[in-house]
């Protein structure tokens, strides 16, 4: 089968042109494959089983029944065409392929013809800014058992497993160029491409704070300000007293979070007495993409442009804080 994934000069050339796309807020991305092949006693077919991960985050989902990649996450369906499912099924059929006869070689070396047995295959690789890196591990029965060093170029086995043949992995796994082309080139490659026709989609809705307000019957008032469509998910999220950064009387989760459609979201509130909204607004720094909500109803989001924006102020709600965390399940 002919490989479609780029060559190593297009891919350099491609890693420098997204570079510059994505510009700084890249930061370090990941993209991994969990493969795993399960024995049936009885049955003269292994189940297969493929998840893909984005950034940690489930996006692909892959079985010997439908033998056909699906995207998962409302992100993925949305903004992805047809081609990258297309790919993704090609490979993983050839994948599929490879870990079936690597598993039913292994049981018939180790005389374990019968009972549940499984073999997994984890690979994938990291980009940060230019600088890529690429894991290739197998699993017997749960235990590591090899592992590919890009540096020497081959297979390395673990403490604890048991020597396999020489020409194990020749005859029944993956060549050592194959696994060389997908870390170096064709997992980055994919990567880049995934994050950069997301970022294409995500500018014209790009992450915007929002501003909600509840009231206590002791007088004391809480603001909170609510940044959702995050991606990637770095963000500077503050409330400011006259411009100026507030910390005291704040609180928030201290993290990001995720939407659970590839987008992240999050939030700091703060209590403030009533007729103090005009001191306070809230500042979002996302990338090079900067925004001040004033605290103060039906003002309108200021950007760094000078523009303004009114759809933070359409969605203003009396709801407590806390209803946001319905959105994280």
């Amino acid at each position: 089968m002919v490989s479609r994934e780029p060559s190593a000069v297009c891919q350099l050339l491609l890693l420098l042109i997204l570079k510059d796309s994505l510009g700084s807020s890249a930061g370090t991305h990941t993209l991994r494959y969990d493969l795993m092949a399960l024995s049936q006693e009885g049955s003269g077919q292994a189940q297969f089983l493929a998840l893909g991960y984005l950034d940690d985050e489930l996006f692909l989902r892959y079985d010997g029944d439908n033998r056909r990649a699906e995207p998962l996450g409302l992100r993925m369906k949305r903004y992805m065409g047809a081609e990258p499912w297309a790919r993704e099924t090609e490979d993983l059929q050839e994948k599929e392929q490879q870990l079936r006869r690597m598993l039913a070689e292994l049981m018939g070396q180790k005389g374990q013809d019968r009972g549940l047995h499984s073999l997994q295959a984890t690979l994938g690789c990291e980009l940060q800014g230019t600088n890529t890196g690429g894991f290739w591990r197998l699993g017997y029965d749960g235990q590591d058992f090899l592992t590919f060093d890009l540096e020497t170029l081959r297979w390395k086995e673990t403490e604890t497993s048991e020597k396999l043949p020489e020409a194990f992995l020749e005859t029944y796994g993956p060549t050592v160029d194959q696994v060389k082309n997908f870390l170096n080139n064709g997992c980055p490659a994919r990567l880049w491409g995934y994050l950069n026709s997301l970022k294409d989609h995500l500018e014209d809705t790009g992450p915007l704070p929002i501003v909600t307000r509840r009231n206590y019957p002791v007088g004391r008032i809480t603001l909170t300000c609510q940044a959702f469509n995050l991606y990637p998910p770095i963000t500077t999220l503050i409330w400011l007293r006259d411009g100026k950064p507030v910390q005291q009387r704040t609180f928030g989760p201290g993290t990001i979070l995720p939407n659970g459609d590839g987008t992240y979201q999050t939030w700091v509130s703060m209590w403030i007495l009533p007729g103090e909204e005009p001191w306070f607004s809230c500042h979002m720094q996302h990338g090079s993409h900067s925004t001040t909500v004033s605290a103060v109803f039906g003002h309108q989001a200021k950007n760094t442009d000078g523009t303004t924006n009114t759809a933070a102020t359409l969605a203003v709600s009396v709801l407590p804080a806390i209803l946001v965390m319905l959105t994280w399940t």
